[in-house]
């Protein structure tokens, strides 16, 4: 897949080189180009892309994780297909593998792995809270960042609780070292089958190795399935019990003896962290103790050879055949056992409950069968309102009791709803984009809303799935809508020198304008200002300042010669001035009669002053002075 680097896809991801390859897909590095950040795509390998149930297996690890939003989660961003390729958008993760860490450092500060088990129950405890069971917990899929986060990532098998819940037999997904036990019986699992793989991790980072190991996934299988494990204190001497009972009831055999949630797994390794029987231990020379373990086992290791091994080596002999000879009893009894329990088989046909697998999907639905040993057969696929792939239909119904050779069990499965195109939504209002979801039969799904200087307020600037997916009617496409540029807040400069104030203004970046006008205050001091201090305005917006001239001199005017009229016998006589203390200032306003005539009125004002004389609101004269 070297031919990938350079490629671009879905018109904005570049790949600029590869990362891994796991067993369903390659992974690389690449870059968004329409929102310039780093990400990780998951490419589905092309023997697998003609695979309709891997296709669809692949959509679902998107959708499942896409709905999920954790810092100890490594997100979704967009799924895609092209020229046959499917892929998934994820974050991009800088860090190693807790697997890496264990092979480089283990066993690991028990300290440190108390605070990588809560960080995985805080994602788990996420993920079941949205009805999502992971079911390939391992040390492989969770990443240690450079600052000592977790994140778990690879859904790739996960499953929302309400679908299926069976892993499909004849191809083995996760690692069997990691398995429940009702995962290696292909039984039912739920969440407590997460904590059970959890605890894997914690005995596999307390102690450098893991609990069961064999030649072969069925003999590893069966031992999660029959067996305890070695205590961690059988192999770290004094190791805290506390923390060994933590991961026992993890590994219990039943889901019912184990952590019912996350939650509770959580709170009980934070108890952990903070007793003084973890904080005071500290670990002596394990591998100094395996190394024992293996002279106490071997005390004559290959290639030692003594006089007293030479006198002792008949009697060993004469034990050595009474040994096989004991095994070929041993054998014969079991095969004896074997045989005529396959007689029976044979001559006897039983009879068995016929399983209701109705909302079952078509993988889960067969292992069930198989189970019921009872045989299967695809009679119809149909589109209907259930998921692709789920069974909606049945004959014979479940509860019936059949013999085991009877003919196949019939069985109708969802095609799924009618398949329709993403409508392309970006650069439409929020309320075109969500018409025309709807009207191209989609939901409309998580709405994220952020700030742009570039998108005007309420205009949807990203969505995903992308516009031109082929997906089943009736799936939600989450987007995101633009909430306009980020408001800033004005500074206040009231009261601050002309300097000052434009200083400010230019470390903002901010335009401004100035004007100035005649008041008390000192000359060149902001005394008025528009937007006002603290209002939040849009990048780009000018601040208009009011800087003063100081304070003006006031002179003196005697307006003269009012001549009053004979009548009425009251008058009243009101001077307006209009200066640059402010317009239409009445500065004189008193009642006289005729016998006052004429009248002398000093008046004081700042600048350029402009008079009015009213006599009984009638104005007698208008001038400047």
């Amino acid at each position: 897949m070297e031919i990938m680097i350079g490629k671009i896809l879905g018109n904005r991801y570049k790949i600029l080189e590869k990362i891994s390859g796991g067993g369903m897909a390659f992974v690389y590095k690449a870059q968004c180009t329409l929102l310039n950040r780093i990400v990780a795509i998951k490419i589905l390998k092309p023997e697998f892309a003609e695979d309709v149930d891997f296709v669809r297996r692949f959509r679902r690890e998107a959708q499942a994780a896409a709905s999920l939003s954790h810092p100890n989660i490594v997100g979704i961003y967009d799924v895609g297909e092209e020229d046959g390729l499917y892929y998934i958008v994820m974050e991009y993760v800088e860090g190693h593998t807790l697997k890496d860490l264990i092979k480089e450092k283990a066993p690991l500060p028990v300290k440190e792995v108390i605070e990588i088990g809560i960080q995985i129950c805080d994602a788990l405890e996420c993920a079941h809270k949205n009805k999502i069971v992971h079911r390939d917990i391992k040390s492989q899929n969770i990443m240690i960042t450079s600052d000592g986060r977790v994140k778990v990532t690879d859904f790739g098998i996960a499953r929302a609780t309400g679908g299926s819940t069976i892993t499909n037999t004849g191809n083995v997904f996760g690692s069997v070292q990691y398995f429940s036990p009702e995962q290696a019986r292909s039984d039912t699992v739920d969440e407590r089958s997460d904590l059970y793989s959890a605890g894997i991790v914690l005995y596999e980072a307390f102690t450098g190795k893991l609990p069961f190991n064999g030649e072969t996934p069925v003999s590893i299988a069966l031992k999660q399935i029959q067996e305890q494990p070695e205590l961690i204190s059988n192999i770290i001497p004094g190791f805290p019990r506390q923390l060994e009972a933590i991961v026992q009831k993890c590994l219990a055999k039943s889901p019912d003896d184990r952590y019912q949630s996350a939650e509770d797994l959580k709170a009980d390794l934070r108890r952990a962290l903070l007793s003084p029987e973890v904080a005071n231990f500290k670990p002596g020379n394990i591998e100094h103790t395996l190394i024992m373990d293996n002279i106490t086992n071997n005390p004559f290791p290959t290639g030692t050879t003594t006089n007293s091994t030479s006198k002792r080596k008949r009697p060993r002999n004469i034990l050595r055949g009474i040994g096989i000879a004991a095994l070929f009893v041993l054998l014969f009894g079991i095969f004896s056992y074997l045989g005529a329990n396959l007689a029976r088989k044979y001559l006897e046909v039983p009879e068995t409950t016929v399983p209701d697998v109705i909302g079952m999907f078509e993988e889960e639905a067969i292992q069930k069968l198989k189970e019921h040993h009872l045989d299967y057969n695809i009679a119809d696929r149909v589109f209907d309102t259930a998921p692709a792939g789920q069974v909606i239909d049945q004959d014979p119904k479940g509860g019936q009791r059949v013999k085991t050779n009877r003919p196949p069990i019939d069985l109708i499965i969802s095609k799924g709803p009618k398949a329709s195109t993403v409508p392309n939504i970006i650069g439409r209002t929020e309320q075109e984009g969500i018409a025309l979801l709807e009207n191209s039969g989609f939901e409309p799904g998580r709405i994220i809303r952020q700030y742009s200087n570039e998108v005007p307020e309420g205009v949807i600037i990203d969505q995903n799935p992308r516009a031109g997916l082929t997906l089943s009617e009736g799936e939600m496409i989450n987007f995101t809508v633009s909430l306009g540029p980020e408001l800033v807040e004005v500074p206040n400069l009231v009261g601050k020198t002309l300097e000052e104030a434009e200083k400010i203004l230019k470390n903002q970046n901010i335009a401004y304008s100035v004007s100035k006008k005649t008041d008390d205050a000192p000359k060149n001091t902001v005394i008025e200002q528009s937007p006002r201090p603290y209002e939040l305005m849009e990048p780009g917006t000018s601040i208009t300042l009011v800087v003063s001239n100081g304070p003006a001199e006031t002179k003196r005017i005697i307006v003269e010669p009012i001549l009053l009229p004979s009548e009425p016998s009251e008058i009243t006589v009101k001077v307006i001035v209009s200066d640059d203390l402010g317009k239409n200032r009445t500065v004189y306003l008193e009642k006289h009669s005729p016998e006052d005539s004429p009248l002398s009125i000093p008046v004081e004002g700042v600048g350029n002053m402009e008079i009015e004389v009213w006599l009984n609101d009638i104005l007698y004269f208008k001038g400047n002075g």
